[in-house]
């Protein structure tokens, strides 16, 4: 019951599978964890998407976000990123691909099975497969290898059916052509800005004042509020318990061996001339020259730390040139292999980077070595207790969601097993509770609960929690006077924002018959006339940043409409723009770019090939999502 679950708990392995096998059936599930959690979210073709497996579905989308967007990830990006929906429906769409691969026949040959799985690295021992490893790994996991190689078979179901449906995409000269053309096309523009921060005489009468709130007062809501209760299970209060034998110390370190391989590195202090990437070969010539002399001085006998605070032009100065210890490849390539061929005290000739000359001293070189057992071994023990903690944790988890079934005996329970019962003060989806290490994962999980329904065993920072909601306040909009500060700020703005578009416009109509943007500009001192220089699609706009509604309305100007037909309102402010030249790609880099973009029009192709016949798969299938999930 605990062990489909367990995947999630962050083990490394785990995490090494994660990594390796491209698992299109994450989305499966993991069951429930006792009967009274088997409810359905959805049916398709009369298959039922269990509570649970939603809930796992939730959770890996998440997991997957944080691993791209990390600390940037917050409640607004979630709702944004509509994670409910991505989990649910990507259920759905696993079920109907499995549901289809079954019925037009499909199977996975043992033969096959057997290969992919054997050439899966976590399950090899120097490039080689190996079944006590394989049996190893899947058993630290609970998951017995009967169930991973189902999981297994049917991510090649759904790889092949991709294959089946996406094969007849191709790819003409003419659209490489067109895209070459499209995404490497330059403008120039004229414009004038129309900040609305500049307008400062707008007025602000208590009519303006209430229009506002009347028509934005839906913006003011103060966000819904929940106070929960919950116990918390620190893996930290389960170690004392733990002991490690040193037989699974060694089973450890003969079965990761990678994990004790320690890389060959240097320590070195450097020098740096710097050059322009650009620079004429007189230039070029002149620093190495400085840098030959200075190189000299070292060699000499003097100081190098104090030569390079001297000389050095590179960030690393005020240290003496220190760069510490780094491996192959950390550094830029010329660097790094003078630096790797170099032996202790060694002082370089110059060396030509990218960033310019560098004279490097080799303080300390260390060669590859592995660690010893007796060196790795107070690293293992920790792991492995870590790892024990925290699965202890979890099963005291388990235990206390397995014995309660109402908002009742959550708290006689959790009493009755000397459990700490933690009631939290009431607060927002945005903000989460205090005293909560990751209190905006702790508000996302209490916030989908029902009234006094216990959660799931939810992993948030570095301990489990089991969360239940106890009071709810709604969301609601408050009174024009508890908040006239910020309704005259905002009303401020929005009126500034209607001059600057009324200036705009008429500064526009009197381009449009002056013919050009410096006929109508001409003797009005408040009018600046700007120029961005030429660029592309791909490239902050100069002088003003990255603003992509300001870049496409650049890009839809022509010679025969050279004005915007009206005000640009983009991200940074409005501009009335002119386009002053359009410049084609030369065609001879289309040979160089057109093996790229071919790939790229085809993985589009693809794409929207697998979409369609999704779509079309679930057009003529029944599919029924409950009204609570919806609702929920």
């Amino acid at each position: 019951m605990l062990n489909a679950m367990r995947k999630n708990a962050g083990s490394w392995i785990i995490k090494i599978l994660l990594g390796i096998i491209v698992v299109a059936f994450i989305f499966m599930g993991a069951g429930s964890f006792s009967a009274r959690r088997a409810s359905t979210v959805a049916t398709v073709n009369g298959e039922p998407i269990t509570v649970s497996q939603y809930q796992q579905a939730y959770n890996t989308v998440l997991h997957n976000l944080r691993s791209k967007f990390g600390n940037r990830l917050n409640d607004d990006m979630i709702k944004m990123l509509n994670v409910k929906k991505q989990a649910i429906d990507g259920l759905i769409d696993t079920t109907l691909l499995r549901q289809t691969a079954e019925k037009n026949g499909l199977i996975v040959p043992d033969a096959e099975l057997v290969e992919s799985i054997t050439r899966i690295p976590a399950f090899q021992k120097n490039g080689v497969f190996d079944e006590q490893r394989y049996k190893f790994v899947l058993g630290q996991n609970r998951l017995k290898p009967e169930a991973f190689e189902n999981m297994q078979k049917e991510a090649i179901l759904m790889d092949r059916l991709r294959s089946v449906v996406t094969k007849n995409a191709k790819v003409s000269e003419l659209e490489i052509r067109e895209w070459y053309n499209w995404e490497n096309t330059s403008v120039s523009i004229d414009y004038v800005a129309f900040k609305p921060e500049t307008f400062k005489d707008v007025k602000i009468t208590d009519q303006i004042l209430e229009e506002y709130y009347n028509n934005n007062k839906e913006n003011y809501k103060t966000p819904p509020q929940i106070q929960t209760r919950y116990v918390r299970f620190d893996p930290k209060a389960f170690q004392a318990d733990i002991v490690i034998t040193d037989e699974e110390i060694q089973q450890y370190y003969t079965e990761q061996p990678d994990e004790f391989q320690l890389p060959e590195t240097v320590s070195a202090r450097h020098i740096l001339f710097k050059v322009a990437k650009d620079a004429n070969d007189k230039t070029v010539e002149a620093a190495r020259l400085k840098a030959k002399d200075v190189m000299e001085k070292a060699k000499s006998g003097e100081d190098f730390a104090e030569l390079a605070k001297t000389y050095s032009e590179g960030p690393s100065k005020d240290k003496g040139g220190l760069l510490g210890t780094f491996k192959k490849g950390e550094m830029v390539k010329p660097f790094s292999d003078a630096a790797f061929l170099m032996a202790v005290g060694d002082i370089s000739t110059p060396v030509r980077t990218q960033f310019g000359w560098h004279i490097i001293k080799v303080e300390a070189h260390n060669q590859a070595s592995t660690m010893t057992l007796e060196e790795a071994t107070d690293q293992i023990r920790k792991k492995l207790t870590d790892r024990e903690a925290k699965n202890k944790a979890y099963d005291a988890a388990a235990s206390l969601y397995d014995t309660t079934f109402d908002g009742e005996d959550f708290v006689k329970n959790a009493k009755d097993s000397d459990l700490e019962l933690v009631t939290t003060d009431f607060f927002t989806l945005k903000k989460g509770p205090k005293g909560i290490e990751n209190a905006a994962a702790f508000a996302g999980t209490a916030f989908k609960l029902p009234m006094l329904e216990l959660s799931d065993i939810s992993e948030i920072g570095k301990a489990y929690y089991l969360i239940q909601i106890i009071n709810k306040e709604p969301e609601k909009i408050p009174e024009l006077d508890t908040i006239k500060e910020a309704i005259t700020k905002d009303a401020k703005q929005a009126q500034q924002k209607i001059a600057a578009k009324d200036a705009a416009k008429k500064f526009l109509e009197k381009v449009k018959n002056a013919g050009s943007i410096a006929a109508a500009a001409e003797g009005d001192t408040s009018i600046k006339i700007q120029s961005t220089g030429q660029m592309n699609r791909n490239m902050p706009i100069p002088g003003i940043g990255n603003d992509q509604k300001l870049l496409t309305a650049a890009f839809k100007l022509t010679k025969n409409n050279k004005f915007s037909k009206n005000v640009v309102e983009a991200d940074t402010g409005l501009y009335v723009v002119s386009l002053k030249e359009k410049k084609l790609p030369l065609a001879q880099g289309l040979n160089i770019a057109k093996s790229n973009i071919h790939d790229r029009i085809l993985a589009q192709k693809q794409s929207e090939l697998y979409s369609s016949w999704i779509s079309d798969l679930h057009d003529n299938s029944e599919i029924k999502i409950s009204e609570e999930f919806i609702n929920n």
